[in-house]
């Protein structure tokens, strides 16, 4: 296939994975904790990873590494416990929007934290990305008061999008040195040994659904697609896209998570916000 074309398919099909870990987490809900489903989320992850990063022969890190690594991945493990959290009070879609915040929160960490400026062209971009998804979110609550209607879901999804932007910025700044298949395992690796005390001594685990056939195909979903799978074709991706077309790509979360819930007509109730999304995406991986 050539490689102008494989290159959006591939990251469609990136953001489309993505965007289902928002629909299938919620789903998760009724079997586990947000600790418990993250834990195993993780433990899983490891497993998988293990076998290649075995054969990699180059497993060993230093104490100052292990600490940066707990850091970065405990970064992690709070956005994703905040994920499972939020989704017991408000919807996958406003999460999805909430987390279209995502690249400008990045781009504000980043500055402050690592001295990388963005042109003012690309904050535009962010800026009318974050628009479009709010557009996308008043259409499919067809009122405006659903702005107005902040829950404890919002913020704790919020303050976990904070997070995952400093695990993203902490990855740029100490997790360069490794290979991306030797950092992933290791951040899942140690996310695992943070949260397994606190889920056998501290969580429900009473309501944990171990036996229930659904459950485990969820979290092997979760496990196989929205971590692996993104994992690798991020780390194809990247060698040929710009980070900047990650963080664009961010806006077309909400109208994937519409089409994963079968929503079709409200994603045509939403063409002139999606495609607004697709002017936020030029803005923002156009050249300089």
């Amino acid at each position: 296939m050539n490689h102008a074309i494989a290159q959006p398919i591939l990251l469609l099909v990136w953001v489309g994975l993505l965007s289902s870990s928002f629909v299938v987490s919620g789903k998760i809900l009724p079997y586990a904790s947000p600790i418990a489903a993250t834990c195993l989320r993780f433990i899983l992850t490891s497993l998988c990873l293990a076998p290649l990063v075995w054969r990699s022969c180059n497993i060993k890190l230093t104490a100052k590494q292990i600490g940066q690594y707990a850091l970065i991945s405990g970064f992690l493990v709070l956005f994703f416990v905040g994920l499972f959290e939020s989704l017991k009070t408000i919807t996958a879609e406003k999460t999805a929007v909430i987390y279209t915040l995502l690249p400008l929160i990045s781009v504000f960490l980043s500055f402050m934290f690592m001295g990388i400026k963005t042109r003012a062209s690309q904050l535009f971009g962010f800026l009318v990305g974050t628009a479009s998804a709010v557009w996308m979110l008043i259409q499919g609550q067809s009122n405006l008061l659903i702005l107005d209607d902040w829950q404890y879901g919002d913020s704790v999804f919020l303050i976990a999008c904070f997070c995952l932007a400093m695990h993203v910025v902490l990855i740029k700044k100490w997790a360069t040195t490794q290979s991306a298949l030797i950092s992933t395992f290791y951040i899942a690796l140690l996310g695992s040994l943070l949260l397994l005390p606190i889920m056998l001594f501290y969580d429900d685990l009473a309501r944990f659904a171990w036996q229930n056939q659904t459950f485990w195909i969820w979290i092997i979903y979760l496990t196989l697609f929205t971590t692996l799978g993104t994992f690798f074709l991020q780390q194809h991706l990247l060698k040929k896209v710009s980070p900047n077309a990650f963080l664009a790509m961010t806006y077309l979360v909400p109208a994937f998570v519409l089409f994963f819930q079968g929503d079709l007509s409200q994603i045509l109730l939403n063409m002139p916000a999606l495609l607004i999304a697709f002017f936020a995406l030029y803005l923002i991986t156009r050249a300089p």
